[in-house]
């Protein structure tokens, strides 16, 4: 499945963080559009949550850890999947 920029902010904002707007910039946007990307495509829940566990960091504040993240950021994808 070949996700767009525009779908793979959607994803982000809807699994990781609602309130993250377009003013991040582009290339903060294509770097989490990537990670997002690979995280979706991954084989395992296990191997996504090890592509973004550098992520850890900014969630240890609010008791997340990259295994639900992923979780959340590829039950997302399959959500936009089905409506399209």
């Amino acid at each position: 499945m070949a996700i767009s920029l525009n779908a793979a902010k959607a994803i982000y904002r809807h699994a990781i963080d609602s309130r993250v707007a377009d003013g991040e910039g582009a290339a903060w946007w294509d770097e989490v559009a990537d990670e997002v990307r690979d995280v979706v495509a991954a084989r395992t829940i296990s191997i996504a949550a090890e592509l973004i566990a550098w992520w850890h960091h900014d969630w240890t504040c609010i008791n997340d850890t990259p295994r639900k993240a992923a979780k959340r950021i590829r039950d997302a994808a399959r959500t936009m999947r089905l409506r399209a």
